[in-house]
């Protein structure tokens, strides 16, 4: 099994550096919320798919897959490669030197509005992020995927996640609701206009289009403010 070499590695952001208008992705940490079955409270971090926690117009599904978030004893990168299989560990969490640890064998269905209530305290990285898949994984089937290739199916994906906080950032700043510009987000990208004949969303799959992709949002996104505030 893969490990990582510092902690920084895993995450994209942590405490204040966590943008408030990113959409909410796997990997997700939180400061409280309850997971019927297994905690009335305390920390948590979402497992469930992006795809998995969206229906149409990117409105998110009443409720979302999470596993407990909790302290551990300090241990070392090295030991993550040989087993605690059941747990995705998460050093320097709050603080230097400290561990919490998601345990993966602890999960259930949390209110998706009690997820959005709570304090995000970190994002994980794409490596972070593949890596807690993959302990998912083999937790689960006892079979070893290579991250890498998690991160290839989900490029699309991370992207995707990455325009849409740019895009909010400048559609919510003209005064639409977080719900409402990312609804207009999921229409556009959907729509055809894709330069394969298909949808702006297909075009993310290919890494040679998503460029040209990533300048149509921000684009529509100029227009929608320059539209809203007429």
């Amino acid at each position: 099994m893969e490990t990582f070499a510092s902690p920084d590695e895993l995450y994209l952001a942590r405490g204040a550096e966590v943008a408030a208008l990113r959409p909410p992705f796997t990997g997700d940490v939180v400061a409280d919320v309850a997971i019927p079955g297994v905690q009335d409270e305390g920390m948590a971090i979402v497992v469930a798919h992006p795809c998995s926690m969206r229906g149409r117009e990117a409105r998110l599904y009443p409720r979302v897959l999470m596993a407990a978030v909790r302290p551990s004893e300090k241990m070392g990168p090295a030991v993550w490669a040989k087993g605690h299989f059941a747990f995705m560990p998460l050093p320097d969490l709050h603080e230097p030197g400290g561990l919490y640890v998601a345990h993966l064998d602890e999960i259930g269905r949390s209110l998706t509005d009690d997820v959005l209530a709570a304090e995000r305290i970190a994002c994980l990285s794409n490596f972070g992020v593949s890596l807690l898949q993959q302990r998912l994984i083999f937790w689960l089937t006892r079979h070893e995927v290579p991250t890498f290739q998690l991160q290839q199916v989900s490029a699309h994906v991370f992207e995707e996640a990455d325009l849409l906080e740019e895009w909010n950032e400048t559609v919510c700043a003209a005064g639409l609701s977080r719900e409402d510009a990312s609804a207009r987000f999921e229409v556009f990208l959907r729509a055809c206009g894709g330069a394969g004949g298909g949808s702006r969303q297909d075009d993310l799959r290919d890494p040679q289009r998503r460029s040209a992709v990533r300048i149509a949002c921000r684009n529509e996104a100029r227009r929608i403010v320059d539209e809203v505030e007429g």
